[in-house]
């Protein structure tokens, strides 16, 4: 039997359109569970591990706005970890969706698939 996981985040304005806030973001992850990520995962660690940030769960928000553990971090510190979040999602099958708001009270939702 095929087990499936779903990772669901959001981030954004859920309020009516504006141009300040035109998205509000829904990031899906679906993980076919027979598909082994454990060696990009154990690369992620490691290289997160040579920037001191071990056993770290990686909020892209408080990287951004310099909050938190990465309050004291550097433009370029902080810009490694995102390279870093880039090179692992490289290594693995991600599909993606994105929600866009218009002038309207009711969203569309469109599926982009590499």
């Amino acid at each position: 039997m095929k087990e499936l996981s779903i990772f669901i985040d959001e981030s954004g304005d859920f309020g009516e359109y504006s141009t300040h806030s035109p998205y509000y973001i829904i990031t899906m992850i679906f993980h076919d569970q027979h598909e082994d990520i454990n060696i990009a995962i154990s690369k992620l660690n490691q290289e997160l591990g040579y920037l001191k940030l071990n056993d770290l769960c990686i909020h892209t928000g408080p990287i951004i706005r310099k909050e938190e553990v990465y309050k004291e971090m550097e433009i370029d510190e902080r810009r490694r970890i995102f390279n870093k979040m880039v090179a692992f999602i490289r290594q693995i099958d991600i599909k993606d969706y994105q929600v866009e708001k218009f002038d309207n009270p009711f969203f569309t939702l469109s599926l982009f698939i590499e």
